[in-house]
Parts: C-alpha cells; structure tokens; sequence
C-alpha cells in the first residue's frame, strides 16, 4: 500500500542503547518521566510485542538496517573496535534505499555495524555521520565526522546533545522539497553511565533514569524542531531500542535481560507516529519484529526491494493504517549465530538458552514451551502438557537453519573481547 501523501514522508528512526520496555512511562514506568516520547505514542501507535533481531548490539542494529535476520548479515555477534569482520559490505541498508529514492540521508550516534571508513555509515548510504562507532566501553572510543576522527578519547556525557544538534543542522540543510531520513541511534544508557550534568537528579531512578529522561529530552527535541518547520504531520517518527536492558533498567516484568533470548531480553519498546497517516492512540499488542520496519518503508514508498537480498521481515503497514493484519511469520530469537528459540502465535520455544557461557546451567531442562499470553514471564513449561507444539515448533526451526547455509558463522568467543588484544575492546576489563 504505497503512500497517499503528495509528498515522501520524512523519516526519523531512534534507537536506544540497552534501554528497556518498562522504562518509559507510557509502558509502565513510574520512576522515570518520558512525557516527549509519551506525545509520540499518544499521536501514533504504541507496541507492546515488538522484538529485536538479537538481545546484544551489532545484531539488532543489522537487522534493523537491512530488514534480514543478522547471521545473513555477517553481523550476527558483537563487534569490536578493529574487529575481524563488518557487516558483509553487499548488503542494502534503510539508507541506501532512502538515498536511491532521492533522500537525504544522515546518521548522528552509535554505528556498531565495523570499522570506519571501510565498515561505516557512508559505505552503506548515509551522506553524513557524527557519533561514536562502538560502544561507551570499548576502546579506543573516537568520534568522527563522516570518515574523519575529530575527538579522541570520546566526551561521552554529551554525546546526546552533540548529535542531536548534527541531526538539527542536518535537517535544516535539507531543503523542505527534499525529504530527509535521520538515523539516530544513542549511545546511551548503555553502561557506564554518564549523564550529562544538567539531566543529574531529574528522575527518580538514579543516573540511569537520569539518562533516560536525556533520551526523553533529546528526542523531543528532534521532534519540536520537525514540527517547528511545520513538517511533523508527514513525518514518520520511530523510537525503540536495539534490546533489553542490561544492570540497570525494567524490562517491563518480562524474564531476562540484555544478552539472553527470553523476552525480556528481546521485546523492546516500539513507538511509531505519522500523523497524516496513521490514526492516533493505538496500542498494538500483535507480535511483530523491528526488521519489519524496512520492508513496512519499501512498500509505503513503492521501493523495489533488492532481490539479491530478501527480506526476513514484512510489510506490517496494515498493522498502523488498520489497527492489525492478517498473519504474520515466526519470530526467531537469535543469540549470535545460534537460533535459541522460536515463537508462534502465542506459544514460544526456547530449545537454547545463552550459547556465550554466561550461565553455568543455561542448558538445563530444554527444550521448554511457554504460552506467552497467559505466561508472559515465562514460568511455567507445558511442553509436556503440548508434545504435538513443540514438534511443530522445533520442526519450524530446524527448517529455518537449514535454509540459511551460514557458512560464514563466526563461532568466535567474542565476549572475551577484540581480536587486537590489550589494544582494543572492552574497556572495564582493564579495570
């Protein structure tokens, strides 16, 4: 359903950085104050099953970007500053097929897709970058411009400000008969937490709410400033995270955490207004992955999708323009390159739990079945009480990884660290 207006819609996609479900007030939150995201929400549609293409960074961002499950990608597991591998350079990105439609295309925060330059934004269709290509503890942290270094070490705490002001400038460089797509992805609230000065003690949660309510702040202030140049009513604006939270942080009541493929590690916050189209103060409850979001923006705008490259993901418009729609695929919960777990309709299988030794008994007791709208915890195994589910499931799983023929998999044990050693990685394991 390609869209009505006369005009491209603008784009603004916002992603967190381990921020969690229950961490807006729209979704629950009583400690922290988001009232900019909460306009959002009240002018669009709230999700409440939205899931993540993986429970740790890279993967979710790739297939955010690409619209495919990560491990096609190449970029299934966490990379690291001079890492041995990008994301594979042939693949198409939200950018490259906003650009081709004659966009303006910047991205302002947090890449972790590689390297930069030969793993950056501008090899894969954005014209312009700001921000920080890893994470806020891996060394060496460097800011660059485009493909330019210009801050080393990164001043972290005012990251948020500085690339909102980028994206501000960028936007207002853009001519109003040309649309614009922001990627804007926060560093934050990953840890270690460094709130900017004027945010401390503005929660009731500590520094981590404080930093919340920064990414409150900042992304209202993108969306007054959209609506100050009165294009806002064709403006699709999206604000979600790339997982669950990871020390600090609600995961909404759900179980798990960042790194983990249970829920709470998976179903991230989803807002999403357009309000020329989409009719306002939904709240959608339908499973549905962030990698839909690409394939929802090729056919909105009637882009010819790569076939080279094929979708994992689809087409959910319906679910905005109409309130639902008719079926949609499996969910899959990868954890790297391994497929841990699979959910259809209601019921969900968890075969794997973490395949990076973060438990030491992560293995017992599977595989295990949960209804999740009755169990939305995952409590309570029924796989006993329901043999025929989990043969369907597991059947529907071992169909999938057959199909996918990853002969790249990288079983590499990347939470010890970057392949550069002492010289990159993890800063707080040099503590």
């Amino acid at each position: 359903m390609p869209t009505q207006s006369n005009t491209r819609p603008n784009i603004v996609v916002i992603i967190c950085d381990d921020i969690g479900f229950g961490d807006l007030s729209c979704n629950g939150s009583t400690m922290i104050k988001t009232p900019n995201l909460d306009l959002v929400a009240r002018r669009g549609a709230r999700l409440t099953s939205m899931y993540s293409g993986g429970p740790t960074c890279t993967p979710a961002r790739a297939a955010l970007m690409t619209g495919r499950i990560a491990p096609r990608t190449g970029a299934a597991r966490v990379l690291f500053p001079g890492d041995n591998r990008g994301m594979n350079p042939n693949e198409v990105t939200m950018g490259a097929y906003l650009k081709g439609l004659g966009y303006a295309t910047g991205c302002f925060g947090k890449w972790h897709l590689g390297d930069i330059p030969d793993s950056g934004p501008l090899k894969f269709g954005f014209d312009r970058y700001f921000g920080l290509p890893y994470s806020n503890d891996m060394d060496p942290m460097i800011v660059y411009r485009d493909e330019e270094n210009v801050e080393e070490p990164a001043d972290v705490a005012s990251l948020a400000l500085r690339c909102a002001n980028e994206a501000i400038e960028f936007i207002d460089k853009t001519p109003k008969d040309q649309p614009f797509f922001v990627y804007f992805p926060f560093t934050s609230p990953h840890h270690p937490i460094t709130p900017e000065d004027k945010f401390i003690g503005t929660s009731e949660a500590g520094l981590y709410g404080d930093t919340c309510e920064a990414i409150d702040f900042y992304s209202g202030e993108l969306y007054k400033h959209i609506s100050a140049r009165g294009q806002i009513e064709n403006t699709i604006f999206v604000f979600t995270s790339d997982h669950g939270p990871w020390w600090e942080g609600s995961n909404g009541g759900l179980r798990g955490r960042k790194f983990e493929t249970w829920d709470g590690g998976m179903r991230v916050p989803f807002l999403i207004s357009w309000p020329a189209m989409i009719p306002e103060g939904q709240v959608i409850s339908q499973p549905v992955a962030t990698m839909d979001l690409l394939p929802t923006l090729c056919n909105l705008l009637d882009i010819k999708p790569d076939s080279s490259m094929p979708f994992d993901g689809e087409d959910i418009s319906d679910l905005f323009m109409k309130g639902s729609i008719a079926d949609h695929g499996p969910i899959w919960y990868f954890d790297a390159f391994s497929l841990n777990a699979v959910r259809k309709g209601k019921w969900k299988l968890h075969r794997k739990r973490q395949t990076w030794g973060g438990e030491k008994f992560s293995q017992w007791s599977l595989p295990q079945l949960f209804d999740l709208e009755r169990d939305p915890g995952e409590c309570y195994d029924l796989g006993a009480r329901h043999p025929d589910v989990v043969k369907e499931l597991n059947d529907l799983m071992e169909k999938f990884e057959k199909s996918l023929n990853l002969a790249e998999a990288d079983d590499r044990e990347w939470w010890k660290g970057s392949t550069l050693g002492d010289s990159a990685g993890w800063n707080v394991q040099k503590v």
